[in-house]
């Protein structure tokens, strides 16, 4: 089934995030998604470039270790998101659908605009994985606190603005990631304590198997979140202890890389 235009879409733009010296990869997504998105509504981000942003290669943070472009990958994919939610509040949009190139459909228009237009969540998963504090599952969607992963999910006006709040500008984004580590590990842990977040199961999307922006390597093929109503022990909510600790380790990990480098 392809979108048609004769329902509502459930969001008011979309915005893609691609570098631009992946031209590649832009493509392929607008080949993957022809007939899925609203394509006057779709917007694309040009991505932050981590292994250019000030600091890159410089101490403190950065000691030439082979794993420092992927540092740089994580930085930049905080602040391509950031950027994009601060896209989403200038263009007016009070919900916006986030993607990043190599997302790739899972389901068909019917599936994707019946979970965009469905009521109740602030944060919404069109794919994820390792959720915690699962939930209840309901006309396809399943509440949890959260989950991993953000190649594709769409959030409300509230959230937006929570969102951009919180998140990374350049001058901050090396400590941010150093204590924070990654975009998604950060929505994991911090969205569900305030709104509702669900995910979309079966899945919508997922992500395309190819080398990777961030890690600089191939990607295993795309492991989707099981089937949750079969799972029979999946992660409950952390509790604000748990989560207090996390922080506080994350605070000192983030100390002592400032001192030694990624």
């Amino acid at each position: 089934m392809a979108f048609d235009g004769s329902r509502t879409f459930g969001v008011d733009g979309v915005i893609v995030v691609n570098l631009d010296r992946r031209p590649d990869r832009w493509e392929a997504f607008q080949v993957a998604w022809r007939d899925l998105l609203p394509w006057d509504q779709v917007v694309r981000l040009s991505a932050s470039d981590g292994q250019q942003l000030t600091g890159y290669g410089r101490s403190p943070w950065f000691r030439g270790r082979k794993r420092d472009r992927t540092w740089a990958g994580r930085a930049g994919c905080a602040l391509s998101h950031a950027r994009a939610l601060r896209e989403a509040h200038e263009r007016g949009w009070a919900r916006v659908l986030i993607m990043e190139d190599d997302a790739i459909p899972a389901g068909d228009a019917g599936a994707l605009l019946s979970a965009l237009n469905s009521p109740g969540w602030d944060l919404l998963y069109l794919g994820a994985r390792e959720p915690v504090g699962v939930q209840e599952t309901c006309d396809g969607l399943v509440s949890v606190h959260g989950a991993l992963d953000a190649h594709a999910y769409a959030v409300t006006e509230t959230l937006r603005d929570w969102m951009i709040r919180r998140l990374p500008e350049e001058a901050s984004i090396w400590p941010w990631i150093a204590r924070e580590r990654a975009v998604d590990r950060w929505m994991r842990r911090e969205v569900g304590r305030n709104f509702r977040v669900k995910l979309c199961q079966p899945q919508v999307a997922t992500q395309k198997e190819c080398l990777s922006d961030i890690t600089q390597r191939r990607a295993a093929s795309y492991v989707a979140c099981p089937d949750l109503e079969t799972t029979p022990r999946p992660k409950p909510r952390p509790s604000e202890v748990a989560r207090a600790g996390e922080v506080a380790a994350d605070r000192v990990r983030a100390a002592v890389k400032r001192v030694v480098g990624f």
